[in-house]
């Protein structure tokens, strides 16, 4: 099999505050946009924005990690992300059987997602 080209998809009810939102907070470059799938460049994959129409059930919004990135300081960004509209549900410190600090957020529209740190980074 031959795999390419991977996205994370977010379901989203108001398509520009999704754009605002992970432009804000992370910085992506909106590579398309329009009403109903919007597309943002996190670097090395792309993050799909897929609206959800009053009364859709079968799809809605991932309400644990699909997203997961890396960052220096996980203190830092989350500033940048609670001030876009997001929020921080837990912060997990490194321990031994998982090296690295994890922070598990929501968007807007209640899409997690998780910043992770690595040891090195959090000792700092």
């Amino acid at each position: 099999m031959n795999f390419r080209n991977p996205i994370v998809i977010h379901y989203v009810q108001d398509m520009d505050r999704a754009l605002a939102f992970y432009s804000a907070a992370f910085g992506a470059r909106v590579m398309s946009a329009s009403p109903g799938w919007s597309i943002l460049d996190l670097g090395p994959i792309e993050l799909a924005l897929h609206i959800l129409h009053p009364g859709q059930h079968e799809e809605g919004p991932i309400p644990h990690a699909g997203l997961n990135l890396e960052v220096d300081l996980i203190e830092s960004v989350r500033a940048e992300i609670e001030a876009a509209g997001g929020q921080m549900l837990d912060l997990r410190e490194a321990e031994p059987r998982i090296p690295v600090r994890v922070a598990s957020f929501q968007d807007p529209d209640g899409n997690g997602f998780e910043l992770r740190q690595g040891v090195e980074e959090a000792k700092s």
